[in-house]
């Protein structure tokens, strides 16, 4: 019986002592001293990418907690100390750490790479297979090592971490000075060049992510209404929301005390505007508090002088947009302003409240009973005052009736606008489907009108005093 050359012993012998002295050779073409030197540098290079990163972590989300305590704390904390000289550069600090981020990042891929290729060539292995494990594994560590990890840990105590790394951050701080000065020239220098971009977040962006968080739960919808409330209170003018000529209470100055008490109570008012001859000449601001030492039985017959307590009145355009008028109450220390026109006579008045319900909604007090602006019929033909806001009968009809370019405000104003003369009352106007009758005139003045929906169905009612302007 035959055997095989391969099972001879001596075979078997050699077949070893050729792997013993390939081996020995792998062995010899490997340096293990310059090998050990490249696996520090790798390992430096990780530690020094880790210290960079949590470094601009630790000092950028401190900028948002300086306050006077930490910068009294750099009177006797050399470390502190650094800490704010090197926040007061920002632009050569990220620099700064940049550079030595992206060098370690380098130098420990590059070493990476130089060591896994000899490895590669001496074993063997296919060359794309080492490089695509290398990759791999290198790119776990910087990650998890190097970037994820030291960021975690600097934002539990920015503080405390930027303190502890001062001292050898602030040594490249120094060193690098030539390299991050030029860096930093260099943005500024495109940042002038280049046009700037728009607005992250632009207002109708704010007012979409308001309606995707009101659908989605996390926002009630009179939350989304304050928010849109008040992103657009700094394009309404104050004509939107005052108080016409015609419906303003105010003093004259032949008025008797008696009469002003009455008309306080009557009217729950506590500033009323004094005026001489007619609305157009205002002299002041009537407080009812300033009333309180003429309350008694003795004095209520006396002759007032009205001008000696009457306060100096706030002027405005009616073009004033509302958050400049704001201003001017904080500046005043008032809470209603007297708006003219362009002719300089009386065309209404604005108080605090109705700045305070553009935002929030409609104010009452509790002891005065809420106007209703309107009555809807069993047959679905509703009643509106005339004064409604057009905005609010909106809600109540649930269609839509005007746009932002319309100059009326309310339901008179929409029938002057599509009659073009003083309606009488019966005087019919078709209008988006909507078919309006005056109802009641006064004076000149529209009282009530009639509406009818053309598609008249089931409306549902709305409690006007609980709805945002």
């Amino acid at each position: 019986m035959e055997t095989s050359d391969d099972s001879h012993p001596s075979s078997l012998i050699n077949a070893l002592i050729q792997s013993a002295t390939d081996f020995s050779g792998l062995a010899a073409e490997i340096d293990p001293v310059v090998t050990l030197i490249q696996v520090l540098i790798i390992i430096v290079g990780l530690f020094l990418s880790g210290f960079f990163s949590g470094s601009e972590v630790a000092f950028f989300a401190l900028t948002a907690q300086l306050d006077d305590q930490i910068r009294e704390q750099a009177d006797q904390d050399p470390a502190t100390r650094r800490v704010l000289t090197m926040l007061d550069r920002p632009r050569k600090l990220l620099a700064t750490i940049l550079i030595g981020n992206t060098f370690a990042n380098i130098i420990t891929a590059i070493t990476a790479a130089v060591l896994t290729g000899k490895f590669a060539h001496l074993m063997g292995m296919p060359t794309v297979l080492v490089y695509a494990i290398e990759i791999i594994v290198l790119t776990f560590m910087i990650l998890i090592l190097s970037e994820i990890t030291p960021k975690v840990l600097a934002l539990k105590d920015p503080l405390n971490v930027s303190r502890k790394l001062s001292g050898f951050l602030y040594l490249f701080f120094v060193l690098l000075t030539p390299f991050s000065n030029l860096i930093s020239r260099s943005t500024h220098y495109f940042e002038q060049r280049f046009p700037r971009p728009p607005e992250r977040i632009s207002s109708e962006d704010i007012k979409t992510i308001a309606e995707v968080g009101e659908l989605q739960g996390s926002l009630l919808e009179d939350e989304r209404e304050i928010i849109e409330n008040v992103i657009e209170f700094g394009n309404t003018v104050v004509r939107e929301i005052m108080t016409s000529r015609v419906n303003m209470i105010a003093v004259s100055a032949e008025d008797k005390l008696e009469h002003v008490i009455k008309l306080i109570k009557e009217k729950s008012v506590s500033r009323l505007p004094l005026f001489e001859g007619d609305l157009d000449n205002i002299l002041g601001i009537i407080h009812s508090k300033d009333l309180l030492p003429y309350m008694n039985s003795s004095m209520k017959n006396s002759a007032i002088n009205w001008k000696s307590i009457a306060r100096k009145p706030l002027f405005i355009p009616a073009t004033k947009k509302l958050d400049d008028l704001l201003r001017d109450f904080q500046k005043e220390r008032t809470h209603v302003a007297i708006v003219v026109d362009e002719y300089g006579g009386t065309e209404g008045l604005v108080t605090l409240d109705d700045i305070l319900e553009e935002i929030i909604g409609e104010i009452s007090d509790e002891n005065t009973e809420q106007e209703q602006m309107f009555v809807r019929r069993k047959s679905g033909v509703y009643i509106f005052d005339a004064k409604v806001d057009l905005d609010d009968m909106e809600k109540v009809l649930q269609k839509d009736i005007t746009s932002e370019s319309d100059e009326y405000e309310t339901l008179a104003g929409l029938i002057y606008h599509l009659t073009e003369d003083i309606p009488e009352v019966g005087e019919k106007v078709v209008f988006n489907d909507l078919e309006m009758m005056v109802y009641a005139v006064e004076n000149n003045r529209i009282r009530k009108v009639m509406v009818r929906p053309k598609d008249a169905g089931e409306t549902t009612e709305v409690d006007l005093s609980k709805e945002p302007r």
